[in-house]
């Protein structure tokens, strides 16, 4: 259980912990990872945390210190060094909504011809006027796409009265335990209403099966330099301006 100061987030984080559980084989990508913030969903034999902010990827190794776990600094819309048709789970979270239209496809785009022909693609859109785009991408690559709609009209209720500026963090109400578990039962409301659209606003989509059989390829960096320990550096990548 998730015990996050929206509800709507603690539903994503336990959807996305029951299904990672049962895969327990090669390679497991974690796009957009921040400080590793999926990690502990992963049961993959190896991890791979991506991020344009290398000071958050050095966090992330250093709280996983084990010989599953790795960085990648690189940019989520610039992918062409990493091998095609490698990664067993890939998932992105809490990033791809806030890309320009372009970049987002693109990143999508990317993060598909990554997926092994059997492996599996968790991703969160935001369910916007730009959604339907983003799935046709998604369907281009793969046999079985399904939605799961979430942040219905009662976490976004909540979310909405507690909101300061858009982040509920800093409120001195919304973070205390007992709200948190309030935030979780609220959650539990998820489950009732993830079928129907015009209730929610955002989307994970689930997809696997991959339209093309080409061979599975080993998700091999030696490529690519060690920058720092355990953090891998893609050849190519763009630093975004200050």
């Amino acid at each position: 259980m998730n015990f996050m100061v929206r509800p709507s987030k603690s539903f994503l984080f336990d959807f996305l912990e029951g299904k990672l559980k049962k895969f327990n084989q090669g390679i497991g990508l974690d796009a957009a990872s921040a400080d590793f913030k999926n990690r502990k969903f992963f049961q993959t034999e190896k991890y791979f945390g991506l991020d344009i902010d290398l000071a958050v990827l050095k966090s992330g190794v250093a709280k996983y210190n084990d010989d599953r776990t790795f960085g990648l600094y690189a940019d989520l819309t610039n992918l062409e060094s990493l091998p095609e048709n490698s990664v067993e789970v890939l998932v992105s979270t809490n990033t791809l909504y806030s890309l320009p239209l372009d970049s987002r496809i693109g990143a999508i785009e990317g993060l598909c011809r990554l997926v092994a022909p059997k492996g599996w693609f968790f991703c969160e859109l935001s369910l916007d006027n730009k959604f339907s785009q983003c799935l046709v991408v998604i369907k281009k690559y793969f046999k079985k796409v399904k939605v799961i709609y979430y942040k219905n009209i009662f976490s976004q209720a909540y979310e909405n009265f507690f909101e300061r500026d858009g982040y509920l963090g800093s409120h001195p109400i919304a973070g205390l335990r007992p709200f948190r578990f309030g935030s979780w039962l609220i959650s539990r409301l998820e489950y009732l209403t993830n079928r129907f659209p015009s209730l929610n606003k955002e989307v994970i989509v689930i997809a696997q099966e991959k339209n093309n059989q080409d061979k599975k390829n080993d998700f091999n960096l030696d490529n690519l330099p060690i920058i720092n320990e355990k953090i891998y550096q893609l050849k190519k990548y763009y630093v975004y301006p200050k």
